[in-house]
């Protein structure tokens, strides 16, 4: 039979400092991927409304003058974008999905507008309050999407 070692002193309540440091260990892990998920998926419900918004105000093109020469058959008339028009639509289509009420700070940037009179440009921004670490970032964490749709006439 064997009998048990006796344990020196000196290591006498080490394993609970041990277990102690990765119990703290991995709580910051917790918390560090729970900070990082919510900032990811912030900017993803961003995104999503930029997309939506920039769909949404590619669709308020006006008809252009023809295209190519008078007489021929090739004319075809172009899409055209306003850019005070593409805001103003991405601003009803932000009041309309109530997008503020899940993005906080959410704010139309300068840049919305249109590019080259055929791409409807958004920009939002906002900002992301990441869970437990607030006392660490208490304005949050701003993120900025960018979405571009474009109109096009096809026959």
């Amino acid at each position: 039979m064997r009998t048990a070692e006796k344990v020196p002193e000196d290591d006498a309540g080490q394993v609970g400092v041990l277990i102690i440091g990765y119990v703290l260990l991995a709580l910051l892990v917790i918390t560090v991927v729970a900070a990082a998920s919510s900032v990811y998926l912030g900017h993803k419900r961003l995104l999503s409304a930029a997309d939506g918004a920039a769909l949404a105000a590619a669709d308020t093109f006006s008809l252009s003058q023809v295209q190519g020469s008078e007489a021929g058959p090739g004319n075809v008339p172009a899409a055209v974008l306003d850019a005070g028009a593409v805001t103003a639509a991405v601003e009803r289509y932000l009041a309309d999905s109530r997008a503020s009420e899940r993005i906080d700070s959410l704010n139309v940037a300068a840049e919305t507008g249109t590019v080259d009179s055929r791409t409807a440009r958004v920009v939002l921004s906002g900002v992301v309050h990441p869970p437990i670490v607030n006392f660490l970032v208490p304005d949050g964490i701003p993120i900025t999407a960018q979405s571009d749709a474009r109109a096009r006439l096809t026959r």
